[in-house]
Order: structure tokens, then C-alpha cells, then sequence
């Protein structure tokens, strides 16, 4: 029998140290990550569907993103820098300003791992598209380099902030390739008559 996920009507999240939302307490007894649980702004949430445009040429599935979230909107503000956020409703826009709260179930069971899963799969498939190398990305490349840095968190007493996990993978290039950049298109071909027009 699959297990049911739930969203509760509302959470109250307050601003980190580090300037990102964490929950506080919500209205039904949710699963927790070890990390602490997280909640993407409005900002960081709408970055993200906004990086994820390009990875649909290398098969990112947007119905994985639509699983890995439940999306808030802000009921009322309470100080101490904490809001109360409630669960948006079907159509329900709110100027497109949404708080984007990790879908758990479980440990095991969690739409927002299943996201992390494709983010990895695909970023590394953007890379093999778009550089050419002898020996070509593989996922464990990538996952290898994210679980050393998790470890190295574990031992900080660090806690992982979920947009942090995403913007770790969408950035993430092997360790020998020269330019750290996003890929670039290579400048146009200029023929020599348009030289010629442009020098007259």
C-alpha cells in the first residue's frame, strides 16, 4: 500500500543565520530529514523553475518538480522574524509568490529525493551534451562529490538548506574541467562580405 504524503494546512517558518526559512512547527506531525526542514522562499523557488527551462532538452520531467513541493503562501507575519505560511489552494496565485516546502514521507520515501535524483541525472547529462570529453560524466561523479560534502556538514554540525542541495548540483562541474562557467555559445561567423560592408 502506498504511503500517503501529508501536507499540513499550514507551517510556521522563521529566518536562519544563514538567511534561508526553516520550519518551526506545523499543524500535522511531518517527517523531518536530519538536515532540519527547509522552505524555499519565493525567490530561490522561482530561480529554480527558472534554471530548470534548459535541463527539458535532456528529458527533466516537470511533474517531478510539481511531486517535490507543497506550496505556501504567507497567512500572517508574527515576528521575531517568523511567518505563518498556509497551504495554497488549487489556482490559488498569490502574485506567483510561493513558499516551497520538500515533500517527505519518510526516509526512504520522499518526492523531493526522487527530484534530487533527476536533478543529478540530468545536470550530469547537460555536461556531457554541452562538453565533449574523452572519458564521459558519470552520475556517480557527482553524487560522490555531494555525499563528501554532506559528511563534511555532518561533522560541522552543519545543516544542508534544500535550495543550497539544488544550487550544489545545478553548479556542479568535474573536478578537471578548466572553465567553472556555465557553457557558452561560440561567437558567430562573420563572412568576409559582411566584413567588407561593415568596413565601408
Amino acid at each position: 500500500m502506498e504511503k500517503q504524503r501529508i501536507l499540513p494546512q499550514w507551517i510556521v517558518v522563521r529566518l536562519g543565520n544563514d538567511m534561508n526559512w526553516w520550519v518551526e512547527k506545523a499543524s500535522d506531525e511531518i517527517f523531518w530529514p536530519r538536515e532540519g526542514l527547509s522552505v524555499l522562499d519565493p525567490r530561490q523557488f522561482r530561480d529554480v523553475v527558472e534554471r530548470l527551462e534548459k535541463y527539458t532538452s535532456v528529458g527533466f520531467r516537470r511533474g517531478t518538480l510539481a511531486r517535490a513541493f507543497a506550496l505556501y503562501i504567507v497567512q500572517s507575519e508574527m515576528g521575531d522574524g517568523q511567518l505563518r505560511l498556509k497551504l495554497a489552494q488549487k489556482g490559488e496565485d498569490s502574485d506567483g509568490k510561493f513558499f516551497a516546502l520538500p515533500s517527505f514521507v519518510d526516509e526512504e520515501d520522499s518526492g523531493y529525493r526522487d527530484f534530487v535524483d533527476q536533478l543529478i541525472e540530468m545536470r550530469v547529462k547537460l555536461v556531457n551534451k554541452t562538453h565533449h570529453y574523452v572519458h564521459a560524466v558519470e552520475d556517480l561523479d557527482l553524487e560522490e562529490e555531494l555525499q563528501a560534502k554532506l559528511n563534511d556538514r555532518y561533522f560541522e554540525a552543519a545543516n544542508l538548506h534544500s535550495y543550497d542541495e539544488i544550487n550544489e548540483i545545478l553548479n556542479w562541474a568535474p573536478a578537471d574541467w578548466e572553465d567553472r562557467g556555465e557553457e557558452t555559445a561560440a561567437p558567430p561567423v562573420v563572412a568576409e562580405d559582411e566584413e567588407e560592408d561593415e568596413s565601408a
